[in-house]
C-alpha cells in the first residue's frame, strides 16, 4: 500500500510541474538585427511558436523540471515560398536565466534566439 501512494504521489508531483504556468520572453535574430519578439504564456508542456514573416519560424515546447526548464525546440528558415526545418535544438536553463540558440556563419545568414522562462 505503501508503494502504491509513494508512486501515486510521484505521479501527481509530476503533473503538477507539466501544467505549471509559464511566460517565455522570445527575441529572434537575423544576422543580429532584431526580427520579432513576443512574450508568450501558456503551461509546461504547451507548444509555443514565434513567426518572423520570411525568415523564421520558431516552435519551443517548454518543460519545467523544479527550477529547471528544458525547452525543445525545432527552428524552420524561410526558403523558396516555405518554411523547412533546419534545426532542433534542446536547452535547459534555470528559470528566469536566458537560452540562446545561434545558428550560422559569419558571412552568412546567423540565426539567434534568446529565451527566458519564468513561472506566472
Amino acid at each position: 500500500m505503501k508503494k502504491i501512494l509513494s508512486v501515486l504521489s510521484l505521479v501527481a508531483a509530476f503533473s503538477a510541474f507539466a501544467n505549471e504556468p509559464l511566460e517565455l520572453n522570445v527575441s529572434v535574430y537575423l544576422n543580429n538585427e532584431l526580427v520579432a519578439a513576443d512574450v508568450m504564456q501558456g503551461k509546461s508542456g504547451q507548444l509555443q511558436s514565434i513567426t518572423a514573416k520570411d525568415v523564421l519560424m520558431f516552435d519551443v515546447t517548454p518543460s519545467l523540471n523544479d527550477e529547471v526548464v528544458t525547452l525543445t525546440s525545432s527552428l524552420h528558415k524561410f526558403e523558396d515560398g516555405s518554411f523547412s526545418k533546419f534545426a532542433e535544438p534542446v536547452l535547459r536553463v534555470a528559470l528566469e536565466k536566458q537560452a540562446v540558440i545561434e545558428i550560422g556563419t559569419e558571412g552568412k545568414n546567423i540565426y539567434k534566439v534568446e529565451v527566458t522562462a519564468k513561472k506566472i
